[in-house]
């Protein structure tokens, strides 16, 4: 049997070539003469592609060993629950809202003493709210996870047309503020669904499925 890795590497690889064709599609959709595949470019986004798919799995998975678990129903209903009677910013944001978000789902209102301390040194942690899990992963992937993925692209791609070093880390300060936002205009309801319904082995293929036109976009953004 294959293992997780492997499977993710070739449904990866295959819906990164795919995005990449559909880019060179779209880049020569103008252009008088009948459709050439740029196999060199595809080479290297498929490349770009096998490189950082070992990265992102062991990411998803030390991410979802640090903060496990998906927001239970309850979880949220309680925030839809509170949306749907209009709750005010202030209290959405109350230090109540936020110490029931970070706090294990397991915890007192009241403080312990120096005696139940010391026993609870020695005792398991309590695990944290499923909500709690979200938003620590959610966060995570908007900004670490963000500035590393786009910083590869760039020095990967880059790397494989034959770039020298100090060529790498201009194009990083140049290309890194339109990635970025053009990232954030699709990822977050990505990051969503891959943080409440998607296993952690599945994530890396199903940012890829999702990320077809992201592909698209980082294939015509490298000039496919």
């Amino acid at each position: 049997m294959l293992s997780p890795l492997t499977v993710t590497f070739v449904q990866s690889t295959f819906l990164n070539a795919l995005s990449n064709i559909l880019a060179q599609l779209i880049d020569q959709r103008s252009s008088p003469t009948s459709f050439t595949l740029n196999t060199l470019a595809l080479v290297q986004f498929v490349t770009y592609g096998i490189l950082i798919v070992p990265v992102n799995f062991y990411w998803q998975r030390a991410l979802e060993a640090r903060y496990p678990g998906f927001p239970s129903r309850a979880e949220i209903a309680n925030v839809f629950r509170c949306s749907s009677r209009s709750c005010s910013l202030k209290a959405f944001f109350s230090f109540s809202f936020i110490r029931s978000l970070f706090s294990s789902s397991s915890s007192d209102d009241t403080l312990p003493s120096h005696k139940e301390k010391d026993k609870e040194k020695w005792a398991p942690r309590a695990r944290k709210s499923g909500l709690h899990s979200f938003v620590m992963k959610f966060i995570f992937d908007q900004t670490l996870a963000g500035v590393m993925n786009i910083v590869l692209f760039v020095v990967l791609i880059n790397f494989l047309k034959g770039e020298g070093l100090q060529r790498l880390w201009e194009l990083v300060l140049l290309d890194f503020r339109p990635i970025m936002i053009a990232r954030l205009k699709y990822r977050p309801i990505v990051s969503t669904l891959m943080y409440t319904v998607i296993p952690v082995d599945r994530r890396v293929v199903f940012g890829s499925a999702c990320g077809v036109i992201w592909g698209i976009y980082l294939s015509l953004y490298a000039v496919v």
